[in-house]
């Protein structure tokens, strides 16, 4: 079985062996949100910051989950569950650079910052990534991002084709060597040769390696536990594994310089997540669970920058 075969059937499988009720399943995140808030809302400012993200990031596996699951059997029974992974994703990723000093790394893994701010582009969203980009460019230069990354790294993928694109606006380059991060070439000569160009000969091939590229690196856990970010395997998320992320990120991103982006034959392109997602963050906002209120107010208490929160979406 060839490995693209490989990754469609990994989500499949996991969509076919949930047996639980989606809602009773969302319920769980629910009490867990409130259980977990009234347990730490008198811990100090630093134990509160530090579990008020990890509760994001415990729940955001679930959540985006049961969201895939509804997509592949088709229902609609909870709403928003996608915007409720964006809105999870962005708090954990505006937690995590406006965090104060408490520790001189990330608390989120490069890669994963790599999945966040690719997903957003792919829902053509780029104000988290304006908000942060002046952080993440500190946190490459000082050394705290070499500082988040596992021992005995591969080289980075998702976060160096993310931060170069973002670059690219500005016009600046990364010095990723001085900054002590290993770089896989592929992703930033993809942005040098590739993410402006106006002649498709020569972009459907890049276009077609991005995603062979996708394919390559989704970490299959279940089935092989050394594939997983530590080893290379940098799309963790359940969410992103089924969807082409990257190519709808390049596409948006080109999108917003007047680009137009050519539809290629790849397998990723036919899975049930090859949608063109536009997450309705109004709809969600107006319904949010009230415990999210309660969980930011606490969090602006503890740094006031956090304010920024609610500009998000």
């Amino acid at each position: 079985m060839i490995r693209s075969k490989m990754v469609v059937k990994y989500i499949e499988d996991r969509v076919k062996k949930i047996s639980r009720n989606a809602i009773d399943i969302k319920n769980l995140v629910n009490n867990d949100l409130v259980k977990t808030t009234g347990k730490i809302i008198n811990e100090s400012d630093e134990n509160r910051y530090i579990d008020y993200l990890l509760m994001f990031q415990r729940n955001l596996g679930t959540i985006s989950l049961l969201y895939i699951m509804q997509v592949y059997r088709k229902e609609k029974k909870i709403p928003y569950l996608f915007e409720e992974s964006l809105y999870f994703s962005n708090v954990i990723i505006i937690l995590d650079f406006l965090s104060y000093n408490y520790r001189n790394e990330n608390f989120i893994s490069f890669s994963q910052q790599g999945e966040i701010l690719l997903m957003n582009f792919a829902c053509n969203y780029f104000k988290s990534s304006q908000i942060c980009y002046d952080k993440i460019i500190e946190n490459i230069q000082s050394g705290k991002m070499a500082n988040s990354l596992p021992m005995y790294t591969r080289p980075q993928k998702l976060g160096v084709l993310a931060i170069e694109m973002l670059a690219s606006e500005k016009k600046e380059t990364i010095d990723w060597e001085s900054a002590g991060i290993p770089i896989d070439p592929f992703y930033q000569r993809f942005c040098q040769e590739a993410l402006y160009c106006e002649n498709d000969e020569i972009l459907i091939p890049w276009l077609m390696e991005l995603c062979d590229k996708h394919i390559q690196w989704s970490a299959l856990f279940l089935n092989n536990s050394d594939e997983q970010p530590a080893t290379g395997y940098e799309i963790s998320m359940n969410l992103l594994i089924a969807w082409p992320f990257e190519y709808q990120a390049v596409k948006n991103f080109r999108a917003r310089h007047g680009l137009s982006t050519p539809i290629i034959d790849h397998p990723l392109l036919k899975t049930p997540m090859a949608i063109d997602h536009r997450p309705d963050m109004v709809g969600w906002l107006e319904t949010m669970p009230e415990i999210y209120h309660h969980i930011t107010d606490d969090l602006i208490k503890i740094n006031p920058e956090l304010k920024v929160i609610h500009t998000l979406f």
